[in-house]
């Protein structure tokens, strides 16, 4: 199984797209979080991407863990009234995180995976050989087209949306063909761009097809950078790449700090990004409706419940020793004197005017309050995890915004894949404008595993066992179907296997004739 833990894995892909160390990830997260504070015009965002940021917001910050939690403070763990700074901090070096949102969006996101992404041939026409170099190295860092795949496909499902950015290097006069262009190791490569990047998202439909028709993406870097593709009238795509520098300069709707450092027009006819959505968008808008936004929620209660207790557990696990009818001592400036308690120590109790002994004494809360928060917190990691299981079961279907996925899938994660396979093909469109491979000369086709779904419930193996018994399939297919379910290895030799089993034969005895027997009668 290929799977990547976290997009952040991807640190060597080209910059400014996915955050890849903390300072990148910070910037993402705190840019333009309220338009109307926003002075800069290049970076306020569309009212569907500002509608969308409380969100991602949220699912980063628990896909971060726990010190991303802390960091959000009273956020994500709200102040209690009359509550001092000091209380406070120390409340939450106490909080707790069992990140079961993350495990739950790690596991789902693993299933298209249990087979490599390839690219699929046509009857009558071979995969070129640039695509097939291409899909071994998508991204010019190393990664393979199923690593790549991987990261989209986890963003995907904890953002509701991800894009695909595919880029060239500008036009050289000196290459004029495919193998100008291997010699001089020019080629397209695929990037991440998050969807809390995107600030300004458009589209409309041309000729009976939604087109994207302008896209402002933030890149958080050394510069800030701001990146822009418009669809001008005549179908011509233009673009703008803008750097952040110290100076203010007036543009069209406001000021800017971001400053044109290169522009263009495109070789190709399409803005060259790819939304791969997994959850419901809001009409035509982009704003989307997220699958996995109730378990995020929850996975927030849990985390302020098992911090609750935590804290609760610091504050009773410990007595507290009591003085009745004792006078303290007190300091130079009339506060009590810290009493020193433990092993080898004595109290004293002082007699007061009247004959009355003090006495000391330890308070010891009730543990009642401790339970009832245990039980509470195992009940809600519970509807955590049927939450997480919901998106592999019919139930959650009808969130899905494809309907090819929907009418051939039984759960959500299988519709998602469906989405990834279109994601995956209409960037490998693209890729084929960039390299010059025309329509017709070869249509790119992606072979994404989206059978997962169809071997949970175990029955299809009572068919396949029937099936053999009755001789109504053959050995090796029985194999190669259990193979295709992970019942059997992907290491499975069915060559080997079929020796293995004629050893295992019982024998009629000894083979004379390779016996080193004199020839003769023999008693």
């Amino acid at each position: 199984m290929i799977h990547i833990a976290y997009p952040r894995a991807f640190a060597s892909a080209p910059p400014g797209f996915m955050p890849t160390t903390p300072e990148a990830v910070q910037a993402a997260k705190q840019n333009n979080h309220n338009n109307a504070t926003i002075h800069d015009v290049m970076l306020r965002r569309s009212s569907d991407s500002a509608a969308m940021l409380e969100y991602w917001d949220l699912t980063d910050t628990i896909i971060d863990g726990v010190n991303a939690l802390r960091d959000a403070g009273e956020k994500y763990l709200p102040r209690f009234n009359d509550e001092g700074d000091a209380e406070y901090q120390y409340r939450l070096k106490c909080t707790k995180l069992t990140n079961i949102y993350r495990d739950t969006v790690e596991g789902l996101s693993s299933k298209p995976f249990e087979q490599e992404v390839t690219i699929v041939a046509d009857e009558n026409k071979t995969v070129p050989e640039p695509i097939q170099t291409f899909i071994e190295n998508v991204d010019g860092s190393g990664n393979n087209l199923t690593i790549f795949s991987s990261a989209t496909f986890f963003s995907g499902i904890n953002s509701a949306i991800h894009w695909i950015f595919v880029d060239a290097p500008p036009p050289n006069p000196n290459v004029r063909t495919q193998a100008d262009a291997k010699r001089a190791g020019i080629r397209p490569y695929w990037s991440h761009v998050l969807g809390r990047n995107v600030l300004e998202p458009r589209s409309t439909v041309i000729n009976g097809v939604e087109t994207l028709t302008y896209l402002r993406i933030f890149e958080p870097g050394k510069p800030d950078r701001v990146r822009i593709f418009e669809r001008m009238e005549n179908g011509v795509i233009r673009w703008e790449l803008r750097d952040k520098r110290e100076a203010w300069i007036d543009v069209e709707g406001g000021r800017t700090q971001f400053h044109v450092e290169d522009e263009g027009t495109l070789t190709i006819d399409v803005i060259p990004l790819v939304p791969f959505i997994t959850g419901r968008r809001d009409g035509r808008t982009w704003k989307l409706f997220p699958a996995m936004r109730d378990a995020a929620d929850l996975q927030i209660e849990l985390y302020q419940d098992e911090s609750a207790l935590k804290f609760t557990k610091r504050l009773t696990a410990y007595p507290m020793l009591a003085a009745n009818g004792i006078k303290p001592q007190l300091n130079p400036d009339n506060t009590p004197k810290k009493l020193a308690i433990g092993p080898s120590r004595v109290l004293y109790g002082g007699v007061d005017g009247s004959g009355n002994v003090g006495s000391w004494a330890y308070v010891e809360p009730s543990a009642t309050s401790l339970k009832f928060l245990g039980e509470d917190i195992k009940e809600t990691m519970q509807q955590l995890r049927e939450l997480g299981r919901q998106p592999l079961t019919i139930a959650n279907v009808t969130v899905i915004n494809s309907a090819r996925g929907a009418n051939k899938s039984k759960s959500a994660v299988k519709a998602w894949a469906f989405g990834l396979k279109d994601a995956l093909e209409n960037a490998m469109v693209i890729t084929c404008k960039f390299m010059g491979i025309k329509p017709g000369e070869y249509d790119p086709t992606v072979s994404v595993f989206v059978e997962f779904d169809e071997f949970m419930e175990g029955k299809d193996l009572d068919a396949l066992n029937t099936a053999r018994e009755r001789k109504d399939i053959s050995q090796l297919t029985y194999w190669d179907e259990l193979r295709r379910r992970a019942v059997l290895s992907p290491e499975f030799d069915p060559e080997v296997e079929e020796k293995r089993l004629l050893d295992e034969l019982p024998g009629d005895g000894q083979d004379r004739t390779q016996l080193d027997i004199p020839p003769g009668p023999q008693a």
